[in-house]
């Protein structure tokens, strides 16, 4: 039997054994390298090996594609140890493919979306909860996300 057909057949019986595990909420990936990365999971995700990679399918628009894989498994919490966010960490989440969402932000806070050339293309406050939505330009690049005094970069695909 060659390497594929093992590996395939391990994934196999690695998925299949997943089911057992149905509150699992976590599937943490340890790389060769030792590292490990835990995602949490809001539907079952489809788990494959592609080229040698482990991708982890979650909703229609989120993919992971993980090298370098040295073990995976589901469990019901994160075991890298990441802390949870507190209430004045600033939060950013995709809405849909052309919307984006700050949260957590202050009060009245400026929040602007900024082109790699420096053109200012969207501008407002956020609200009184810190909330703020920005549509991204349809065009693929790089862009800045500002808020207040941080600044993110977006990379639109």
């Amino acid at each position: 039997m060659n390497a594929k057909r093992i590996v395939a057949l391990s994934l196999g019986f690695l998925m299949n054994s997943a089911l057992l595990y149905a509150d699992a909420t976590y599937v943490t990936v340890e790389l060769k390298s030792s590292e490990k990365y835990s995602f949490k999971l809001n539907e079952k995700p489809v788990i494959t090996f592609e080229n040698g990679d482990l991708v982890v399918n979650g909703d229609a628009l989120t993919s992971y594609a993980i090298s370098g894989v040295k073990n995976f498994h589901f469990n019901e919490s994160d075991e890298t140890g990441t802390e949870v966010l507190d209430e004045n960490t600033i939060g950013i989440c995709r809405v849909d493919e052309n919307t984006i969402m700050v949260q957590r932000a202050a009060q009245s806070a400026v929040v602007s979306l900024i082109s790699a050339k420096g053109v200012v293309l969207s501008s407002q406050t956020s609200d009184v909860a810190g909330n703020a939505i920005v549509s991204l330009p349809s065009a693929k690049g790089v862009y800045i996300l500002n808020v207040g005094n941080k600044s993110f970069k977006v990379i639109r695909k």
